[in-house]
């Protein structure tokens, strides 16, 4: 009877020793998976972004041409500077996303361009009578444009680790404008109904002109679109990832009517009178439809989370 309860109790002791083990490789194992599912940095930092996050993406490509042509020595290797991530036509953008998951990002992006050019000429001034040395009058234009682009989009994630992939789409609207307005020197008036004025602006050359144009509205386009986008993400430090997209966009731009004003000497009230006339260029009230991949340049993005 004795013996068989040592051989009982033997066997208990095993079991327990082999099952404690079996427990805390499990333990291993776990703590192993709860790890690599964080991934976080050597100072307990994480890699990936976390949800309710923000993300702002630049181009890297100024960076590496630079360090390209200076290991290279090509003579050319201008200093980088920041530049937003490009948007489907390849203008500079503003570009952020927003972590809702971490299979779900929310993602925008904006451009507001505005721009101004004045063109100034000296031309000679119109005198009664001449003098022997001509005085100069300046005459200008002023260009101005508007442009803005707004998208807005959502993106699907697939991977756990530092490597992810994306897809998604996204919504575009944008609106454009451009204006001309000219000023001269030389008044036009019953002594000089043809007064010197700017005839070119890019030659700066000048002639007497019996017409002469002050304003001149270019038709506004308007384009909306879908676009659809396929992409990687690899977060080489905590919350930084470089990457890369392509996408496929489809876009309707139409384009409204635009108006010139020309300067002319009324004679009926002895004076100088402004004639508007509108003007229809070869894209008004016409649909453009378009369809085609973008980013063929193929840029390498940054992206920082915070």
């Amino acid at each position: 009877m004795k013996k068989v309860f040592v051989t009982i109790l033997t066997f208990a002791l095993c079991f327990g020793i082999i099952s404690a083990q079996d427990e805390k490789k499990e333990e291993k194992k776990e703590e192993k998976t709860n790890a690599g599912a964080s991934l976080e940095s050597n100072e307990g930092v994480p890699i990936l972004p976390e949800e309710g996050e923000f993300g702002l993406g630049i181009s890297a490509n100024p960076f590496f041409n630079y360090l390209g042509n200076f290991f290279n020595q090509a003579g050319n290797n201008q200093a980088p500077t920041n530049s937003f991530t490009q948007n489907p036509f390849n203008n500079l953008a503003l570009f952020g996303k927003y972590v809702k998951d971490e299979n779900t990002f929310y993602r925008g992006r904006f451009q507001l361009n505005i721009g101004s050019v004045s063109d100034k000429n000296a031309v000679v001034k119109n005198e009664l009578p001449a003098p022997s040395t001509p005085n100069y009058v300046t005459d200008s234009r002023n260009s101005s444009n508007v442009g803005i682009l707004l998208a807005f989009g959502i993106e699907k994630r697939r991977g756990a680790g530092r490597l992810q992939g994306f897809y998604g789409g996204e919504f575009l609207i944008g609106y454009a404008s451009n204006s001309q307005k000219y000023s001269y020197g030389n008044d036009m008036t019953a002594q000089f109904q043809a007064p010197i004025s700017t005839t070119d602006f890019n030659s700066f050359s000048s002639a007497a002109s019996a017409a002469r144009l002050k304003e001149v509205k270019f038709g506004n386009k308007f384009m909306v679109g879908l676009r659809g986008f396929v992409g990687v993400e690899y977060f080489f430090a905590p919350k930084m990832s470089i990457g890369a997209e392509f996408g496929y966009a489809f876009t309707v731009v139409t384009a409204g009517k635009g108006s010139t004003t020309t300067q002319v000497f009324d004679l009926p009230s002895n004076a100088a009178k402004d004639v508007k006339a509108d003007t229809y260029d070869a894209n008004y009230n016409k649909l453009q439809l378009g369809i085609g991949l973008d980013n063929l340049n193929g840029n390498i993005n940054l992206l920082f989370y915070f």
